[in-house]
């Protein structure tokens, strides 16, 4: 018999909780073995805090990836010529990052 990728279903019941449900279903045109026990549900129930990571990541993809605003000032400022380059604040986050790392 061969099984279809379930259809999930993604739904919050709550602010604290989300479900996620599918079903398996036959393919049209397979033969199901006889005496076969139907294939129940699936549920997952997901937790406070991976339902709010959800939400946070379609927050987070609805965003823009680049500020567009803050692009346009930098490029003013360097086209007047008054874009300063803090070389001590370019070392120093360098190094903050590869502390970070290790």
């Amino acid at each position: 018999m061969s099984i279809r990728a379930p259809q999930a279903d993604v739904s919050q019941s709550s602010a604290r909780s989300g479900q996620v449900s599918g079903k398996f279903e036959a393919v049209p045109g397979k033969a199901a073995a006889v005496g076969a026990p139907a294939v129940p549900d699936d549920t997952v129930t997901l937790t406070g805090a991976a339902a709010q990571l959800l939400r946070l990541e379609e927050s987070l993809a609805a965003m823009p990836d680049v500020d567009s605003n803050r692009v346009t000032a930098i490029k003013a400022a360097i086209a007047q010529g008054s874009y300063q380059v803090d070389a001590e604040k370019i070392v120093q986050r360098l190094l903050d990052v590869e502390n970070d790392l290790f």
